[in-house]
């Protein structure tokens, strides 16, 4: 297949290759023949439409698995004689999105990849052997699965596999038969099924793309058999770091040096670099000996389920549909990382219910993002919260997604009358434990919602007496679209509340305050 992957590229004027293939081995042979042509290897990481948009530029013809796009096609074999790789060689480029969002393209000298291959190796290679075939469920796409999983194994003369396993199921059957090694991420390892130790031939299991959770690193522990061995680097800086076990401190890989900013910011000077001169990241550190401890992000690019994903980015592209004049994402910590998604409203986005509005703005975002990296929970707000600099932080953020009642919209505020809509998220507090299996709104949160939105429209200031006629009448869920009504007769100091929606109504009672 080299040979005639090698025949093509021969005859064919392009020096930029995009390449993109599902098959490994066909990626592999393709990968190798162009490099022994004097190629460049463009590597998007997927072919969303906004991808291919980007890569457009920086292409000159395309092979693999491109939708609806002219590929070039293997030829007939070559018998000509392959050369030793060049090594100052600009063979590949690799997209990242940077600090500003824009993708960015990162180019890459043959000798980069072969020294960090060669680091690898000189680490972790005695505790593989010489026989061990290379397993993922990671894609060769991304410069880590194609250090790992094609490089790594190619040029030590071990065996890679054509595909990536997607699904946990398909682990045990697999690595139990042969030496092997498995090439992995966050997202997969705490995926792994809650069973007993599976019986493999595992020499190492490896994990990079994200922070590895205490439950990915259990679940290794316990399914695999072993403790994962973390690689820490990026697009732009290659392998940086590795350490087993989460109370490790990061240790250097061979030959790279690391430094402390002024920041805070881990700087270093490594051979998996273009040149000789220190490269700073948005990493934030602390040095421990020879060693670092990560503090996290400086920038405002996250990790979703081992995404990089630009905050930024999503901002814009939301904005540009013209529903919004504002928006915010900030990341949301839990039991799964998620983004929370602020937006300010335009005109136009105002004359849409929440759902609609909601799936114009995800319809957006996936030509541009994959969808395990979109917003989950979503907030539209009048104006943005801001600080007393006028700036939108996480602290005035944050509690958004927190909240007791839901965010009202009011559509009539008179002296006497009011009326205000709302839509019950699944994360407001009041859910909690009313009921796990099935959540619900409880009475006494309704009888407070429409205490406090009373006072608030009303200015209401006497102390509460008492409820008269409460009614209950239907369940009130999660995804429902609530309005409330609420009729406040100041000579009687009563108030009267009615929660409906088009399915019915839902309570309705009297609260009478101190005059």
């Amino acid at each position: 297949m080299k040979s005639r992957w090698r025949s093509t590229f021969a005859r064919a004027p392009a020096r930029r290759l995009a390449l993109f293939c599902d098959d490994r081995f066909t990626f592999t042979a393709a990968l190798f023949a162009a490099w022994a042509e004097g190629k460049q290897v463009v590597l998007p990481g997927d072919v969303l439409p906004a991808t291919l948009a980007a890569l457009a530029p920086h292409v000159d013809a395309y092979v693999g698995d491109f939708p609806h796009t002219p590929t070039l096609q293997p030829g007939a074999p070559s018998d000509a004689p392959w050369p030793e790789p060049d090594r100052e060689l600009d063979g590949l480029v690799v997209f990242t999105s940077g600090s500003t969002g824009a993708p960015t393209a990162i180019p890459k000298k043959l000798r980069q990849l072969f020294d960090e291959v060669s680091t690898l190796e000189a680490t972790f290679g005695e505790r593989l052997g010489a026989n061990a075939t290379f397993f993922s469920t990671v894609s060769h796409q991304h410069i880590y699965g194609l250090l790992c999983t094609v490089l790594w194994p190619t040029l030590t003369h071990r065996t890679l596999t054509a595909h990536r396993l997607e699904y946990p199921e398909q682990l045990e059957q697999v690595l139990a038969p042969v030496p092997c090694v498995l090439i992995s991420s966050p997202a997969h390892l705490k995926r792994l099924p809650d069973v007993p130790t599976w019986k493999t031939q595992l020499r190492a299991v490896f994990s990079s793309g994200g922070p590895l959770p205490p439950e990915g690193a259990a679940m290794s522990r316990a399914v695999l058999g072993h403790q994962p061995i973390e690689i820490f680097g990026s697009s732009e800086t290659g392998g940086i770091a590795w350490r087993e076990g989460l109370e490790h401190p990061w240790r250097p890989m061979r030959g790279v040096q690391v430094r402390q900013s002024a920041q805070q910011t881990l700087e270093l000077h490594s051979p998996h670099l273009p040149d000789a001169e220190w490269f700073t990241t948005a990493d934030r550190i602390e040095l421990v000996a020879d060693t670092f401890r990560l503090l996290g992000r400086a920038d405002r690019i996250a990790k979703i389920e081992e995404k990089r994903v630009s905050l930024e980015l999503i901002e814009r592209t939301a904005v540009a549909t013209g529903l919004l004049t504002e928006a915010r994402v900030l990341v949301l910590q839990g039991a799964r990382v998620t983004l929370g998604f602020v937006g300010v409203l335009s005109a136009e986005g105002k004359a849409l219910t929440r759902k609609p509005l909601v799936d114009r703005l995800k319809a957006a975002l996936t030509a541009t993002i994959e969808l395990v990296a979109l917003p989950r929970r979503y907030r539209f707000l009048d104006t943005m919260p801001l600080n007393e600099q006028g700036k939108p932080t996480e602290a005035r953020l944050s509690p958004l997604f927190a909240a007791d009642r839901p965010e009202p919209t009011w559509s009539e505020r008179t002296q006497t009358h009011a009326t205000l809509a709302m839509h019950i998220t699944p994360a407001l507090r009041v859910l909690d434990g009313h009921f796990p299996q099935t959540p619900v709104v409880p009475g006494v949160a309704q009888v407070d919602w429409a205490i406090g939105w009373g006072r608030e429209a009303f200015g209401i200031q006497g102390a509460f007496l008492r409820l008269d006629v409460l009614k209950f009448q239907r369940l009130m869920l999660p995804g429902h679209d609530v309005r409330l009504d609420l009729d406040w007769n100041a000579e009687k100091s009563t108030l009267t509340f009615k929660f409906t929606s088009p399915r019915g109504s839902y309570s309705s009672g009297r609260v009478v305050w101190s005059s």
